[in-house]
């Protein structure tokens, strides 16, 4: 298969974002969006030394309006208030990036090949628009574990211009193929401790070797038919991407998770050493910059979704122990990751806590490792996340540097215990982070009106400890109060305690369940199921009102199957952090269920079902003895003379139902010998 774009479409691409006073080439016509488009921001990453580019914002084109070739981007021509507004609804997280699309139908791609929005339109809307009556997601997330397959495109222009290195050697600089240790595949696969692989191969659509167009292990070879010098960014990756899509014959990402394309050198709108498409499968680099591992993994960084990462001046990529700060440009060296990408990656999934400061009363003490000694972890973790309620979480992790580890080319803030703040996400989506401490043993942060709570809550590294492995930093967390409700009652209502039920009928036994509040009782919750037949719950209790104070209920039952399930709203158990709460579920003496430390729910079923009859709820009586039909009035006469008639039986009223009256009183004569004569009137 060939994909070509119409001869009017790619004129018209080809003739664009020209260098000032030289005008552009082609035909001047403008063409009418049939469909709607992906959006696109793309992060550019200084010069060294250089200032910072802003992001752009591009969209990609279905390829009905792309002559058929897909992987299209078009930039969006808009008003500057109407391109901040979809800027700030990137940055916010309303909308992703490579996923949400922009509704553009009817809208004109002019002859400078951009999407122009009429400038009276709400950027929010006509993507609102774009959700109500379509897919609101149009691309797959990106990966970031298993098995990456990428590709890199050496790119030589139509007269000529292209790195000089070999492809052997840029083969060997991205993926280490030859003799370099360092490098992106090396980067990646050490950070992430082999979470991911990179597999570096032309393939097939099929996802088989091409070595018919590989001329190095992992790279291609094309040649544009424009200029670098006289076309600008946008031009130069369209006439890329068709190129190898003609080449290799489908359209991208294809097989691949992400595509790299190297220039010689950028000649129109520079300042960008590299730059790449967030959460999408391309970047692109000038010059020497495709081989400096700091440099291809912050834009692959950008490729998993990750935004900047600033430091303690609040610059937008200042935060050096992090490469999606401002990263090594060197040959020798890379970085890995702060504690807010770390969380997003899901690297380290196993080894990530989220603790909740706003509870009144919070502390808690944490051994945290780095990822430099991930394995060696054991149950410690290594990135803490501290809930707001409003996404801008904040993020605490030990930042080891050891000799051999994957931080061990780190930048800054080596073996302190390093705090960062997103801004928005909670760490699960693109969003810029800022570092806001780097705590040596003894030294604390403060965080004052948490979360708009109005209490302060502290950061302490109570010790450091690099002479182990792992090493460890102690870490306290807290926010100095007494956990205690926030408005007690002076005091606390009188407790009303369940029927206590004597005894049980028949095969019955009793049922009881014992709870003992902790400090926050209005959290607590539980219920008893019968889990034979239809009888459901026989038992509940909670939320209570009287916190350290024990409850009780109970239930005649018979043997069969039960669940008994505690439940805590706040996922912290009753037991032992906010006080010494705790259960007891006893069948007849048994003990079947007990505990206290558990989150939000904590279950156990025991016992097995038969054919017995439904337990009996409520309170039961004694049985009541058959009463005896009182004599009749009067004296008893003195026994006749002669035989004595057999005995007659007493009298006796047949059983009362249960429950029952209460007894008859006790006859009022003494009753009469056995034998006797019949009672006369």
């Amino acid at each position: 298969m060939r994909l070509t774009c119409s001869a009017a479409f790619w004129a018209l691409f080809a003739s664009t974002a020209t260098a000032p006073g030289v005008q552009a080439k082609g035909l001047r016509r403008k063409l009418i969006a049939k469909n709607d488009c992906t959006i696109m921001a793309i992060e550019p990453l200084a010069l060294e030394g250089g200032e910072e580019p802003d992001m752009i914002l591009e969209c990609e084109l279905n390829a009905e309006d792309a002559g058929g070739v897909s992987g299209i981007s078009a930039p969006i021509q808009a008003t500057a208030a109407q391109l901040k507004e979809l800027k700030d609804l990137i940055k916010s997280g309303e909308l992703a990036a490579g996923e949400d699309i922009l509704d553009i139908e009817g809208d004109e791609i002019d002859e400078n090949h951009q999407v122009k929005i009429e400038p009276t339109v709400s950027m929010q809307a006509k993507a609102a628009k774009a959700k109500g009556g379509k897919a609101d997601k149009r691309r797959r997330l990106v990966d970031t574990t298993g098995d990456l397959k990428m590709l890199l495109v050496k790119v030589t222009d139509v007269n000529g211009l292209v790195y000089p290195d070999s492809p052997a050697t840029m083969s060997d600089e991205v993926f280490g193929t030859g003799n370099d240790p360092i490098n992106l595949k090396s980067g990646l696969e050490e950070c992430s401790w082999d979470k991911l692989t990179v597999l570096p191969k032309a393939l097939t659509q099929a996802g088989l070797p091409d070595s018919s167009h590989e001329v190095a292990t992992g790279v291609v070879e094309v040649t544009i038919d424009i200029s670098l010098t006289d076309q600008g960014n946008s031009a130069i990756r369209n006439a890329i991407t068709t190129k190898v899509q003609n080449m290799l014959g489908y359209g991208f990402p294809g097989p691949y998770d992400y595509v790299l394309y190297s220039l010689e050198k950028c000649y129109i709108d520079c300042g960008w050493a590299a730059y790449a498409y967030i959460n999408s499968w391309n970047s692109v680099y000038q010059g020497v910059y495709y081989k400096r591992p700091g440099v291809l993994m912050h834009e692959i960084g950008h490729n998993f979704g990750l935004a900047h990462s600033g430091g303690l001046d609040g610059a937008t990529y200042t935060d050096h122990t992090c490469t999606m700060g401002n990263p090594h440009y060197s040959d020798d060296a890379f970085q890995c990751f702060n504690p807010a990408k770390n969380f997003q990656l899901n690297w380290y999934d196993d080894a990530e806590i989220t603790e909740d400061p706003r509870i009144q009363g919070y502390t808690n003490t944490l051994t945290l490792v780095g990822i430099d000694e991930y394995p060696d972890r054991g149950d410690s973790p290594v990135t803490v996340r501290l809930e707001t309620g409003g996404g801008a979480d904040y993020f605490v992790g030990f930042n080891r540097a050891s000799a051999t580890g994957p931080n061990r080319m780190n930048d800054e803030g080596d073996n302190q215990v390093t705090i960062v703040q997103v801004n928005g996400g909670s760490g699960e989506s693109y969003s810029q982070s800022f570092l806001k401490a780097k705590l040596s043993q003894g030294q604390s942060y403060a965080i004052t009106d948490y979360a708009g709570t109005g209490k302060t809550v502290t950061i302490t590294a109570l010790s450091i400890d690099i002479s182990t492995t792992p090493g460890t930093a102690l870490v306290r967390i807290s926010d100095g109060l007494v956990p205690a409700p926030p408005s007690p009652p002076p005091t606390p209502a009188p407790v009303t305690p369940a029927p206590t039920i004597a005894s049980c009928p028949g095969a019955q036994e009793m049922m009881e369940v014992q709870i003992q509040t902790d400090n926050w009782p209005g959290e607590t919750t539980w219920t008893l199921t019968d889990k034979c037949g239809s009888n459901g719950v026989i038992l509940s209790g909670g939320d209570y009102g009287s916190a350290n104070t024990p409850f009780s209920s109970n239930v005649c039952a018979n043997d069969g199957q039960y669940e008994f399930q505690i439940n805590d709203s706040m996922s912290d158990g009753i037991c032992c952090g906010y006080g010494t709460g705790s259960y007891l579920v006893k069948f007849g003496t048994a003990v079947k269920a007990s505990g206290g430390e558990f989150t939000s729910v904590e279950k156990t079923t025991f016992g097995s079902c038969g054919s017995t009859p439904p337990p009996t709820t409520g309170s039961t009586p004694p049985p009541v003895a058959p009463p005896t039909a009182p004599p009749t009035n009067g004296s008893t006469p003195p026994p006749t003379n002669g035989s004595t008639p057999p005995p007659t039986a007493p009298p006796t009223a047949p059983p009362t139902p249960v429950p029952t009256a209460p007894p008859t009183a006790p006859p009022t004569a003494p009753p009469t010998p056995v034998p006797t004569a019949p009672p006369t009137n």
